[in-house]
């Protein structure tokens, strides 16, 4: 009996591993080489829109970006695309036939800034809303003095600090000072 167990293990070692060993594994294709150059990643500007260049191999690949063709030239590419105000997210491809595609993206914020409207002496909660429409923060302060809770009228915008005509980006904050007579 262990003869017979013995045989039949040699037996099942010396058998071919499976069906087809002598195929080759399927090969991959290889992958179309994009690079981006400009501009860089999480870049910011103020332009209305920036310029994408960058490689592509084989020089004969095609490139999209966000969508559209873009001329190659010997493996390079350029092209401009409008950015919206805030963060823009901007895809890339690269695909040549007989290659498996490559793809890129950057992120790229347009900062727009907002000029401070000139608020002093208005009503101090239209002031407050007209600049939280501007996408700005408010912060309050009491610019009255002693007897300033007993004089008759609303609160009024005394002072405001960036003044008004500064450039701010959105979510600034800015100090207003408050009292019933400046």
């Amino acid at each position: 009996m262990r003869t017979w167990t013995l045989a039949a293990v040699l037996a099942v070692a010396l058998l071919p591993a499976g069906c087809g060993e002598d195929e080759k594994p399927p090969q991959r294709e290889p992958l179309v080489e994009l690079t981006l150059e400009a501009p860089a990643d999480a870049a910011t500007t103020r332009d209305e829109r920036i310029a994408i260049s960058g490689t592509v191999k084989p020089a004969g690949a095609s490139v999209q970006v966000l969508g559209s063709d873009v001329d190659v030239e010997d493996g390079r590419f350029s092209t401009e695309v409008a950015l919206e105000p805030g963060a823009n997210l901007i895809d890339v491809a690269g695909s040549a036939r007989g290659r498996r595609p490559d793809f890129a993206a950057l992120r790229v914020v347009r900062e727009q800034r907002v000029a401070l409207p000139d608020l002093v002496g208005r009503d101090a909660d239209t002031a407050q809303e007209e600049l939280e429409g501007l996408g700005l923060e408010v912060a309050t302060e009491d610019a009255g003095g002693f007897f300033d809770p007993l004089l008759p009228g609303g609160p009024k915008v005394c002072t405001m600090a960036p003044e008004a005509g500064a450039q701010v980006l959105p979510g600034t904050e800015v100090t207003l000072g408050i009292a019933r007579d400046c």
